[in-house]
């Protein structure tokens, strides 16, 4: 992703004309490596600039993303605060095409005079920072990373110093001759385009590559064998493509492939594969608001299905044992009934043997068989005979015991399951949030502090509309579930799960007039019930049953954990898994 110096051009041209005297409100830190600033400006209202030095998402832009004020504001933010806030934007500046950006901010000073401040924003990897200079004296207020190298030292108090140069060619100031020496000078296997981007300051590999393809070159070709009218197409064309960007004549562009943000430029990229769609954006900020919150969102979506998951498997895995070993003890305790008979016999037969005896040899009376019953030689045979009943009563009380913790640990097990493939379908952050929220309730998550105001949003059931017009509802996590079939379904919608298997609640919207089953629409019952099975732990079955029965027939036992239900008088459909009615999600 080039947040290089092309898309910083494209940002500072429309973050000067957007953002100069507007006023700053509110400075926040939501991340250790990231500013939220809260900005006032007359005619458009309220904004907020996101200034990351997160070293892999480096950037800054205006934001339309919303995050937690922390209770305890860091100290940079807070001196941040303290000579910043209520101060005016005069001017914001790329340094050349270097990755740097310079904020002149005018604000009252402690003798409530107004003087600048530089807030200096470095965008290089894992060197990115966030610097605040007085430009009167040239000294480091403070910064976000404090390091000392062999290069510079930041720390306040020290003189500011730029990051050391790469002895690479400013793009607009360097002339035709000295770009064809440095690209001359580069290895001869080098392609081109890996030689502009060692020639050029603020050129990405990625920009490098389209501004090949837009000078009609093959980017793979090696320099040694370009000659002055190749790099004369290089140069004019990346002239041109900087130039446009100045006058504000860009195209705006982020990829996609399977809906995930892959890529973004100030320009309509032409090397994409037929895999990849582009869609263009009115702005650049708008452009790398929507890939950012979208490639951060994605990131962390896979971050926490990657932890809930784990925590869940830790929880299955402890019941998968625990049902092995109650299932053990049942078998063993059903093998009881044996004590029963040799009670019996040993009563039948008490007058046989004595005080001392070490085994009984006895005639089964139920199978004629001769068995041989061992005898404790401390007690008589009626004694033994009463140890035998007791154990036998004890194993039968055992069973009861057994099949009531089996179950309960059964049900467990069936609720962790629906959890975890609530966790592998959710589509956003939201929605692990509420699983995480719901399994802390359950105490299958120790219970997390609450920061901040920003309270989770509460996602909706997926929407779908059938072939036949009717509204299709698929929850999302069993907190939703509960809600979606209890609260907001009508006693007369008809309701779907797959039979015995962990999956989401599905709710067909009938109409009023709907009073069988025989009225409802096969088709879009076929198609309710493949969404069933879709968003189910059998999604990849090639057949599944799914029951169905009007809302009326479901009811929740009380004390039942979330989206466990009980229902009767229900019908059962065969189904292939079938997630194609997506074509016509509405939510």
């Amino acid at each position: 992703m080039p947040f290089d110096g092309m898309t910083i051009r494209a940002l500072t041209r429309e973050l000067n004309s957007e953002l100069i005297n507007a006023r700053i409100d509110k400075i926040y830190q939501p991340e250790r490596d990231e500013l939220f600033i809260s900005i006032r400006q007359a005619k458009a209202g309220t904004m907020r600039l996101v200034i990351s030095a997160n070293s892999r998402w480096a950037r800054t832009h205006i934001s339309s993303e919303k995050k937690a004020n922390p209770s305890q504001p860091s100290s940079f933010c807070m001196l941040l605060r303290k000579y910043l806030e209520g101060g005016k934007i005069k001017e914001i500046k790329q340094l050349g095409m270097e990755r740097i950006i310079h904020i002149r901010i005018e604000a009252l000073n402690d003798f409530k005079e107004w003087t600048d401040k530089l807030l200096i924003c470095e965008f290089m990897g894992r060197h990115s920072n966030i610097i605040l200079v007085n430009p009167e004296n040239g000294l480091i207020l403070d910064a976000n990373k404090k390091y000392a190298s062999e290069v510079r030292e930041v720390f306040p108090g020290k003189e500011y110093v730029k990051p050391p140069a790469q002895n690479k060619l400013e793009p607009l100031a360097d002339s035709f001759g000295a770009f064809c020496k440095a690209m001359w000078s580069q290895p001869e296997d080098l392609n081109i385009a890996s030689a502009l981007f060692n020639s050029y300051t603020g050129i990405s590999p990625y920009s490098a590559g389209e501004i090949c393809a837009y000078a009609t070159l093959d980017c793979n070709l090696p320099v040694e064998q370009c000659g002055e009218y190749e790099l004369s197409q290089l140069y004019n064309t990346t002239r041109t493509m900087l130039e446009s960007i100045d006058q504000g004549m860009i195209k705006p562009t982020v990829l996609y492939r399977k809906n995930i943000p892959v890529e973004f430029a100030p320009y309509q990229p032409l090397t994409h594969s037929v895999a990849t769609i582009s869609r263009g954006f009115a702005s650049m900020n708008e452009a790398c608001d929507t890939y950012f919150l979208q490639k951060l969102s994605q990131i962390r979506l896979e971050t926490m299905q990657t932890n809930v998951s784990r925590n869940i498997k830790e929880h299955l895995n402890r019941a998968y044992k625990k049902k092995f070993l109650q299932e053990g003890d049942l078998s063993q305790a059903q093998q009881s009934d044996k004590f029963r008979i040799w009670g019996e016999l040993l009563t039948s037969y008490a007058h046989l043997y004595k005080k001392g005896d070490t085994e009984a040899v006895l005639n089964d009376f139920y199978t004629g068989e001769q068995v041989n019953i061992a005898l404790d030689q401390r007690y008589t045979p009626m004694q033994n005979a009463q140890r035998y009943f007791k154990t036998y009563n004890k194993s039968r009380n055992a069973q009861k015991y057994l099949q009531r913790l089996i179950m309960e640990n059964q049900n467990a097990i069936d609720y962790l399951e629906s959890v975890l493939v609530a966790v592998e379908q959710a589509d956003n952050p939201y929605q692990i949030e509420e699983i995480i929220q719901e399994l802390e309730n359950e105490g299958y998550w120790k219970k997390r502090a609450v920061h901040g105001k920003i309270k989770p949003e509460r996602s909706l059931p997926r929407k779908y509309l059938s072939s036949d017009g009717l509204e299709i509802y698929v929850g999302r996590n069993n907190l939703q579930n509960d809600r979606l079939t209890l609260r907001e379904s009508k006693r007369n919608d008809l309701w779907l799960h797959t039979k015995n298997i962990p999956g989401t609640h599905v709710i067909v919207s009938l109409p009023a007039a709907v009073k069988s089953i025989a009225e409802v629409p096969d088709k879009t019952l076929e198609e309710a019930a493949a969404l069933a099975a879709y968003y189910s732990k059998a999604s990849s079955s090639p057949k599944v049953e799914v029951d169905y029965t009007f809302r009326f027939n479901v009811k929740k036992p009380g004390g039942a954990r979330p989206g466990m239900v009980i229902y009767d008088n229900y019908w059962t459909i065969v189904v292939k898994p079938d997630g194609d009615l997506a074509g016509t999600q509405i939510i």
